[in-house]
């Protein structure tokens, strides 16, 4: 299943072996700090263009598809956090990634947060864009939404559909598009259609609680959260103090995935980030 998006000429494309699979990665190539992007459920590397084009030129910016996502393996095991994040740490070993950011949204944050732990020696810094707590007063919207127990049906059902069947039959796409993100939508519902029914593995063993992980993060830490009521909001703010050296921002307006929804403000705030670290 081959889709339309190309990526520059420049920048390089291939696959690393890591953790016993092979995942599919793209890079900027760009002559700063690694700046490693890991994404959310359902999406793959290629969904996060937008974000590797503005930060390219200061930036080796390295998007890679999570197991089971985009072109990267589906293999038989856990897809949980501890699978997802010795993928993480592979791939920066295998690319010889020395001093990285990583960047991670939703099921990408919590990728990266248990990497964060798990070798505080590794990350400059770490970007944690809504991440989905599984704790009383936050993330219930999220929760909702999430998908269930039938997720490989909707795969199956992405999977025979059309790129352009999905462009039409999802809101969220026309949403996208009426957003000026034509080319954002299509490269999520091509996302969509590359999923394998494995990815239904990651609900069985949950995310990772912040309260017991985020004291053992040593780099710096920006999270970017969705907007919120003022209850909701000072409820995170106590969960983001668990972090040593942690900074947390709203972004008003924004949904779950907030570069999507308010790009130029989250654009601004992680700018703002990366000038300190």
């Amino acid at each position: 299943m081959s889709g339309q998006t190309q990526i520059p000429e420049e920048w390089e494309r291939g696959f690393v072996e890591t953790n016993g699979i092979e995942l599919h990665y793209c890079r900027t190539g760009g002559s700063g700090p690694p700046f490693v992007v890991s994404h959310g459920f359902t999406d793959d590397g290629y969904c996060r263009l937008d974000l590797a084009r503005e930060l390219g030129a200061e930036f080796d910016v390295v998007l890679y598809d999570a197991r089971g996502h985009g072109r990267s393996d589906a293999p038989d095991g856990g897809y949980g956090p501890p699978e997802r994040a010795a993928d993480l740490l592979g791939l920066l070993d295998a690319l010889a990634l020395e001093d990285p950011i990583l960047f991670g949204h939703s099921m990408g944050a919590d990728t990266v947060t248990v990497a964060a732990t798990r070798r505080p020696d590794r990350p400059r810094a770490v970007v944690l864009e809504d991440p989905v707590w599984m704790l009383d007063g936050v993330n219930d919207d999220v929760v909702e939404d999430s998908p269930d127990e039938n997720i490989e049906a909707q795969v199956a059902e992405w999977q025979d559909s059309s790129v352009e069947e999905l462009l039409e039959s999802d809101t969220m796409f026309r949403d996208l598009a009426e957003r000026g993100q034509p080319d954002l939508a299509r490269r999520v519902a091509e996302a969509r259609r590359r999923l394998r029914p494995e990815i239904s593995r990651m609900f069985e063993d949950g995310l990772a609680d912040p309260t017991e992980r985020y004291g053992d993060i040593e780099a710096p830490t920006l999270i970017l959260k969705a907007d919120a009521d003022e209850a909701e909001r000072e409820r995170e703010r106590e969960i983001a103090d668990f972090l040593p050296d942690g900074r947390l921002a709203h972004v008003d307006g924004a949904g779950h995935c907030v570069f999507w929804d308010e790009r130029e403000r989250a654009t601004e705030e992680l700018r703002a980030f990366l000038t300190t670290v």
